[in-house]
């Protein structure tokens, strides 16, 4: 059978003693040996490496052994990585090795064990075919299950449960602002499934003008919640999105909590409210321009219609006053039947035309007629 040489091999794993350790046993066995802290430590080593085999420890910060190995699965041209967990919970831990997409499991144990569990794994890589039984975690037979580590691994898995129930999408993120947990809302958001999404940087899932204000945001963070996107739109795709963000450190490492809660429908409906309020103002405006127009009018009708009403009235008092006057000439007149001054009703004589001017008005313009010139002025009559 043709065997494959196995030249380089990554270690990833948290414990500075395994690595030690590994590294020795692998560069005994004459192996190139490349190591890795963490996740995301890994995902670094790799973008410049393609290594023949890589082990991965279980439980690890930025980036855990499950997610690791479903994000190199996906990798382009890590198809053929051999991939070994190498765990010190697989007593607790039921690991399915091929849904995660390794190849074998090995259980952290006495390192004389070790030894010979890693020469067995490193035979399997060799031989390009993968001969143990499924589900078979090599080493079981020496480890036990321990309660407390069973109660922890039970509320990590509750919690992560939780987390993935949540509506709102859930980001952790390491202070460089690079994705090292997102739960499946988040996931959703992006739609991205999430072996796309961890070790990305976060500023990324923005358009390219809002990253800079995004990289300001998480290099502000603090212990007290920071939230953005209200007053300044911020979207990813075509959502427009809150942040709330927080800091925390656990073991001496920071971390950058970030919920993200979609807030496109909310906007949508206050702009909707906004539009129907100014609409409604305008209405109202148009309505009071309205009636303001015709309340002028109105008042202008009212000015001349009392306009009209007083002049009907002058008019009519005219009338009253000149029919009072006719009634005055129409009646019985006293006369002096010599020098025809007329009595009024106070008893006063007057000169004919004075009574006749102040009752009806009439102006008199004075002469002399034919016959009382010739009874007046004879001799101008003999002249002629």
């Amino acid at each position: 059978m043709d065997k494959k040489e196995i030249k380089k091999i990554l270690v990833v794993d948290n414990n500075p003693v395994i690595l030690r350790l590994m590294s020795h046993l692998l560069e005994e066995m004459g192996c190139e040996v490349y190591t890795a802290v963490d996740g995301l430590d890994a995902l670094e080593v790799l973008s410049r490496l393609l290594p023949d085999v890589i082990f991965v420890d279980l439980v690890m910060p930025k980036i855990n052994g499950e997610k690791l190995c479903r994000i190199v699965r996906s990798l382009p041209g890590m198809e053929g990585v051999f991939l070994v967990i190498f765990s010190a919970i697989a007593a607790e831990e039921q690991v399915d090795v091929k849904k995660i997409g390794a190849d074998a499991c090995i259980a952290k144990g006495p390192f004389k064990e070790i030894r010979e569990h890693v020469k067995k794994v490193l035979g399997l890589a060799a031989s390009k075919r993968k001969t143990l039984p499924e589900g078979e975690i090599i080493g079981s037979e020496s480890i036990f299950e321990r309660e407390i580590t069973k109660e922890l691994l039970s509320s990590k898995k509750h919690f992560e449960l939780a987390l993935n129930r949540i509506s709102d999408a859930f980001f952790e993120l390491t202070p460089e602002g690079k994705v090292v947990y997102a739960n499946e809302a988040a996931c959703k958001l992006l739609e991205l499934a999430e072996e796309k999404v961890l070790s990305l940087r976060f500023a990324n899932f923005f358009a390219a003008e809002q990253r800079p204000v995004i990289e300001k945001l998480l290099l502000q963070a603090g212990a007290e919640q920071v939230t953005a996107g209200e007053e300044q739109p911020l979207f990813i795709r075509d959502l427009q999105v809150q942040l709330n963000i927080v800091t925390v450190t656990d073991l001496d490492q920071r971390f950058i909590m970030v919920i993200i809660h979609d807030i496109t429908e909310r906007k949508r409906t206050e702009k909707q409210l906004v539009k129907q309020q100014a609409d409604l103002e305008k209405l109202v405006a148009e309505r009071t321009l309205a009636l303001s127009e015709a309340n002028t009018k109105l008042q202008r009708d009212i000015v001349e219609r009392q306009r009209l009403y007083d002049q009907r009235e002058e008019l009519i008092h005219e009338l009253e006053n000149a029919l009072a006057k006719v009634k005055t000439l129409s009646g019985f007149l006293p006369i002096c039947s010599s020098c025809k001054k007329i009595r009024d009703d106070k008893g006063y004589w007057q000169q004919l035309e004075a009574y006749l001017g102040k009752h009806s008005g009439t102006e008199f313009s004075h002469s002399i007629c034919p016959e009382c010139a010739k009874k007046l002025y004879p001799e101008l009559q003999d002249k002629e």
